[in-house]
């Protein structure tokens, strides 16, 4: 039998950048810009304040910088803030893998990452080998199977227990080990050390509540701070439980899998990468919320009604499978309106940019806002039922969903199987300009400012200068505030 946890341990304490591909070179360049533009979006955001404050609670000082401050702090307050920054919107990638499939763990890493270069003055060529490394590992420990009940193709039954803490937490762990150039020997003992202390899985409480807290099912910004912290006290003498992820009972175990596919883990290491499957996210809501987002975005370039015609909005889903905070229409706190799919089909009715505005609790008492969200309704539709069918490997591909537009004297209906910022279809995949489209809109950075992070991260040679980064998180917030205002017509 494979030995899981040393084998992964060592492919990653010995990848370099040579053997990694270019498409995936390139993606992480893309996933960086990507996930920036979240850090950045997020601190203009609601939660923004607070999130600067709890990760100040870890010290001031000259290591690392938090978007939106202006000043600098300790790498493990930048790793927490930025980790959950990038989160806080919903807007960052989305994984199709994980006990239920669709899982976030990108900001996590990247959080971590960053910090740990700015801290020790790295470039870009660090920072992309360790976000790779980082989303190998996150991405495999997610692929352990899909831990659903399944049927006839059909979801019957969830695990009693289940949550996402865990692979990103791995994942800053070992973004943080690739950093400081762990020998195999270290990294299991860095997976030891992460895994322990990864957030206990909490999420069948948390789908339950219907006015969400401010955090999401796990605090991204723990993650990426346990599984930096993790590294760094290796390096320091620490040890942990070797072999985490063999044997019977194992870490997974512990966090509610029913089974585990070794080769979800372990199999074609070099071949198959977990980058290659990211999903990016047009809009800051619910991944589950986007194929409707599609289809309704689709229905309003081809049809060009106004909102104000509209008479109903029905979406065909698995509605038997949603959960009260997708169908409220009435979402009370910031991040329930990222989980309900009337709200985010106002936003988009409304056109109101994607970012930080989408989630403001200003949209409460908008009266035309209100009035969108009561007409959207739901319905069975039978395609949606079977999306287990199209699973690879317990990763989501084809989620159908239809959508069709009432007006007084006319209707219109579109049906989509992929939504945009899908990797596995030519018309839904986010190409280089989106990536760089949505970077500004949601960041609303200076043109200057978002010219050179850009062109650091897209274009320079490997072994760039990091600080356009570190220029553009201490931007002035209140001219991009503006700004953004100004585009959403507050």
């Amino acid at each position: 039998m494979v030995a899981l946890t040393s084998s992964l341990a060592e492919f990653i304490a010995e990848l370099t950048l040579d053997r990694v591909p270019d498409t995936i070179k390139h993606e992480a360049r893309r996933f960086v810009v990507d996930t920036f533009g979240c850090v950045i979006a997020g601190a203009r955001s609601e939660l923004g304040p607070i999130i600067q404050s709890a990760a100040k609670l870890f010290g001031e000082g000259h290591e690392a910088s938090v978007a939106g401050e202006g000043k600098r702090f300790t790498s493990l307050a930048a790793s927490y803030g930025n980790g959950r920054l990038a989160n806080c919107l919903d807007m960052d990638e989305t994984y199709p893998g994980g006990p239920i499939p669709g899982c976030h763990f990108g900001a996590s890493i990247f959080g971590e990452a960053l910090a740990f270069c700015e801290q020790n003055a790295l470039t870009t060529r660090e920072l992309l080998l360790a976000v790779i490394c980082g989303y190998e590992v996150a991405g495999r420990i997610s692929d352990i199977g899909n831990q659903t009940k399944i049927e006839a193709g059909r979801v019957t039954g969830l695990p009693e227990v289940w949550g996402y803490a865990l692979a990103p937490t791995l994942g800053a762990a070992a973004a943080t080990a690739k950093l400081l150039s762990q020998n195999a020997a270290s990294m299991e003992q860095t997976f030891g050390m992460a895994a322990s202390n990864a957030a206990t899985p909490n999420t069948p409480i948390w789908s339950r509540q219907i006015a969400l807290p401010n955090t999401n099912c796990f605090d991204a910004g723990w993650a990426a701070m346990a599984g930096g912290f993790a590294a760094r006290s290796v390096e320091h003498g620490s040890t942990s439980i070797p072999s985490i992820f063999d044997g019977n009972p194992n870490i997974f175990t512990m966090v509610g899998a029913r089974h585990v596919n070794p080769d979800g883990i372990v199999g074609e290491l070099g071949a198959r990468w977990a980058l290659t499957n990211t999903v990016y996210k047009p809009w800051p809501s619910c991944r589950a919320h986007h194929h409707s987002l599609d289809a309704l975005r689709k229905l309003i370039a081809t049809h060009r009604f106004r909102f104000d015609e509209i008479e109903e909005i029905t979406v065909g889903v698995n509605a038997s499978k949603l959960s009260r905070r997708h169908l409220n229409p009435e979402p009370p706190t910031f991040v329930a309106r990222e989980f309900s799919f009337p709200h985010s089909i106002a936003m988009l009715l409304l056109d109101v940019a994607p970012g930080a505005e989408w989630g403001s609790e200003r949209w409460t008492s908008d009266p035309t806002a209100s009035h969108l969200r009561s007409k959207v309704k739901f319905v069975n539709y039978p395609r949606a039922a079977t999306s287990p069918e199209y699973f690879v490997r317990g990763q989501f591909r084809q989620m159908p969903c239809s959508v069709e537009v009432k007006l007084k004297d006319n209707s219109f209906r579109a049906e989509v199987d992929f939504a945009w910022g899908d990797p596995w279809s030519d018309e839904t995949r986010f190409s280089d300009e989106d990536v760089v489209s949505k970077f500004r809109t949601v960041t609303c950075l200076p043109t200057e400012i978002a010219d050179d992070v850009i062109e650091t991260m897209m274009v320079s040679d490997l072994g760039a200068d990091l600080s356009p980064l570190f220029r553009a998180m201490g931007a002035s917030s209140s001219s991009a505030g503006a700004e953004l205002r100004n585009r959403s017509g507050a």
